[in-house]
């Protein structure tokens, strides 16, 4: 490792975090809450990140390359799989420092297709798909066409009735890459399973379960309502895909479960996810904390529910705006529950603006009352 960037107060190596958005805030914040520094490479000065981070580089001149970024930590870990896992591995060879999750493990998953195939060679259950090149690839029964990469929140996903509803869309979206189409599963919940991982060793997260609204996360419930066999093959699919990609890190798994009680696994993300802000006021230890530990050598933290139950609901925009914070959390309160702000200066409709975590008897009641009432 390389000493110069060791974190002056501690023993602690220097993280990177590629990403500049609130998870990789609330990553920096984590790790400097052990003592560590953690450095963001940002887009901006003003970015949500940017502004907890103890160190930033802003990309806006050549200086501030992202080659030049990595030389100036130990290590580097990321927010999202916006960047080729093929450039990564280049620059961590090229600086010789890591990067974890490791490029080579990401690269299995860095898209759809590639995910959907390594899930088949491992025998893990995945609604049926296959890859559409023209038309003639469709067929006439509700499913998804899917972009194999770049899609999140909705984005890249297109629900489809019909053959005909299904052309339509083909046609608009074969020249932003390639396209599967995944038959509809008649499932009873959406589930999400959070695990942090170094190497073979592995620490659960409990399930929980999301509801989606316009393609995107609105609420999460901890703990998912489902028997303890589901809880253990979601655990069990979960654990032969991390032994096969072998790294260290948070990784998060949406799954299905049918209505004959299949798991399914639909996505990856090697990173913490938008299920697990719920673990900031739900668990002993964080998604982002248990990341940090992972990517820094320490050790991984077992996790406790520290409450019984809790809601987690997204605060997303209602419409195209300046973000008035101090408004907003003056109209949400602050009984049984916490606020998280993600220092967004200007809304979007149906933006991530932050989070609330709800706890008490009558945490759905609130919950839909909050969802219902407010505008911002």
């Amino acid at each position: 490792m390389n000493s110069k960037n060791i974190s002056p107060d501690s023993d602690l190596p220097v993280v990177g975090i590629l990403g500049d958005g609130q998870l990789a805030a609330m990553m920096a914040e984590a790790y400097q809450e052990l003592g560590g520094v953690a450095a963001v490479f940002c887009g901006t000065h003003d970015a949500p990140a940017a502004v907890v981070a103890k160190r930033v580089m802003v990309a806006d001149d050549a200086e501030n390359s992202l080659e030049n970024f990595f030389q100036s930590v130990d290590i580097m870990t990321l927010e999202n799989e916006f960047h080729s896992a093929r450039e990564l591995l280049a620059l961590q060879e090229k600086t010789g420092t890591p990067v974890l999750p490791d490029p080579s493990s990401y690269l299995k998953i860095e898209d759809k297709l590639s995910e959907n195939k390594l899930y088949d060679a491992l025998n893990i259950p995945v609604a049926e798909y296959w890859v559409v090149h023209t038309g003639e690839d469709l067929v006439d029964q509700p499913g998804y066409l899917k972009l194999t990469k770049g899609g999140y929140d909705g984005k890249g996903t297109y629900r489809v009735e019909s053959r005909v509803e299904a052309e339509e869309i083909f046609a608009r979206i074969q020249a932003s890459g390639e396209v599967i189409f995944e038959r509809e599963i008649k499932h009873s919940k959406e589930l999400s399973l959070v695990v942090a991982a170094q190497g073979q060793d592995m620490v659960f997260y409990p399930l929980v379960e999301t509801h989606q609204e316009q393609g995107t996360c609105r609420y999460v419930d901890f703990p998912a309502q489902v028997s303890e066999q589901v809880e253990r093959d979601a655990r069990e699919i979960v654990t032969r895909l991390m032994q096969n990609l072998d790294t260290s890190g948070v990784f998060a798994f949406e799954l299905f479960l049918d209505q004959d009680g299949t798991v399914l696994l639909n996505e990856s993300a090697p990173r913490p996810h938008n299920s697990g802000h719920i673990t900031l006021d739900s668990m002993n230890c964080s998604q982002f904390e248990n990341h940090m530990r992972a990517v820094a050598g320490l050790e991984l933290i077992e996790p406790q529910a520290v409450r019984d139950s809790m809601v987690m609901v997204n605060l997303l925009a209602t419409r195209d705006d300046e973000f008035d914070a101090e408004a907003l959390i003056a109209e949400i309160g602050q009984q049984d529950l916490t606020v998280k702000l993600y220092d967004k200066k200007n809304s979007r409709k149906m933006r991530k603006m932050g989070h609330i975590n709800i706890w008490g008897d009558d945490k759905w009641s609130r919950a839909r009352d909050l969802v219902e009432r407010l505008d911002f």
